[in-house]
C-alpha cells in the first residue's frame, strides 16, 4: 500500500479547510471500507486522507415534522439497529442487514456507500424509492439539496463540487398504506456484492389500487436508476402477481446490463424480472400486515 498522511477533522468547516489546503491530493475518509481497498489495489493514489469520523454533526438519525434526516457519517450498523429505519423504511433496512459483515457495518457509512458512486451500491435503490434528497454543504456554510436520482451524474460521477461535503440524507416519512422491500441477488448468501439489487415502494388505497409506485434498480445500468415505465404502469391498477409481472417486463426496458464479474447481462435481466415481482409482493404483504 502506498504511503499517505492521515489527518482528523472535528468539524465540517475544519474538514473542508483541510481539503482546500491539499486540493486533489486529498480524499475524505468516512468509514474507509471502500477507499482503503481502492488504495490497496492501486486504483487511487491520495497523498492525504482526511478522516470525518470525529465530526458528530455527520452522524445520527433524527425524525422531525414528518421527515427523517440521516447523517452521511451514520454507520450501516446504526441503521440496522434503528427502529425508525426498520419501521418506516424497511427496504433500506433490508439492504443494510445484508451488506458485508457486522464488523464492516460497524465502520462503513451510508454516505461512503453513496459517494463511491458504484452502480451496485446496496443503499442506492432503497434511497431512490424513498425519494431521498442529498444535503450538501460548502466551506462558507451554505447548503444545497439535490434529489438522489439527480445526484448520480454517470458512472462513478456524482454532483459534488470542489469545496463541498455530503452532509445528510433527507427522507419523507411514508404515509399509511405504504410498503416497501429490497431484494439483492448475490452468488454467496453472505458478505457478497450485489449482482442485482431491486427496491419496490408501493402506496395502496382501500380498493387495493396503487396510488404510487417506485422501482429502484442497482447494478444494471451505469448508475442506480428508477424505472419510470414500470412505475407508471402500476399506478391506478390493482397490485397483484399479474400486474407486478407486467411491471417487471417493463422494468427491463429501463436497464442496460453488461457482462462483468457479477454475471452475464441476460441473467441480470431475468433476475430483475423475478425480483421486481417478488419485492412488490413482499411490499404488499407488509402493507397487509400493517392493516391487520
Amino acid at each position: 500500500m502506498e504511503h499517505f498522511s492521515y489527518q482528523r477533522a472535528f468539524s465540517i468547516a475544519e474538514a473542508l479547510e483541510l481539503k482546500q489546503q491539499h486540493g486533489d491530493q486529498a480524499l475524505f475518509l468516512s468509514g474507509g471500507t471502500d477507499v482503503l481497498l481502492l488504495i490497496k489495489k492501486g486504483l487511487i493514489h491520495p497523498r492525504v486522507l482526511i478522516s470525518l469520523r470525529g465530526i458528530g454533526e455527520l452522524r445520527g438519525i433524527s425524525k422531525v415534522d414528518g421527515r427523517v434526516t440521516i447523517g452521511s457519517g451514520t454507520t450501516l450498523r446504526t441503521l440496522e439497529k434503528s427502529a425508525v429505519i426498520a419501521d418506516h423504511f424497511p427496504a433500506l433496512h433490508d439492504a443494510v442487514v445484508n451488506m458485508a459483515s457486522v464488523q464492516i457495518r460497524n465502520v462503513a457509512t451510508l454516505g461512503g456507500n453513496i459517494v463511491n458512486a458504484s452502480p451496485g451500491a446496496d443503499s442506492a435503490a432503497p434511497l431512490l424509492i424513498y425519494r431521498a434528497v442529498v444535503q450538501i454543504i460548502n466551506r462558507r456554510g451554505e447548503e444545497r439539496t439535490v434529489p438522489l436520482e439527480h445526484f448520480f451524474k454517470g458512472f462513478k460521477k456524482i454532483d459534488l463540487q470542489d469545496g463541498e461535503l455530503l452532509k445528510a440524507f433527507i427522507l419523507d416519512l411514508p404515509p399509511a398504506g405504504a410498503g416497501s422491500a429490497y431484494l439483492k441477488f448475490m452468488k454467496r448468501q453472505a458478505m457478497d456484492l450485489a449482482h442485482v439489487g431491486v427496491g419496490v415502494y408501493l402506496e395502496i388505497d382501500k380498493n387495493n389500487r396503487c396510488r404510487k409506485a417506485r422501482i429502484g434498480l442497482a447494478t444494471v445500468a451505469p448508475t442506480p436508476i428508477r424505472s419510470q415505465p414500470a412505475e407508471e404502469y402500476l399506478q391506478g391498477r390493482v397490485v397483484d402477481r399479474d400486474s407486478l409481472a407486467a411491471a417487471a417486463d417493463l422494468a427491463v426496458g429501463s436497464i442496460s446490463p453488461i457482462d462483468d464479474f457479477r454475471g452475464r447481462a441476460w441473467h441480470k435481466t431475468e433476475i430483475v424480472k423475478t425480483f421486481v415481482r417478488r419485492a412488490g409482493m413482499l411490499a404488499l404483504k407488509r402493507i397487509e400486515k400493517q392493516e391487520a
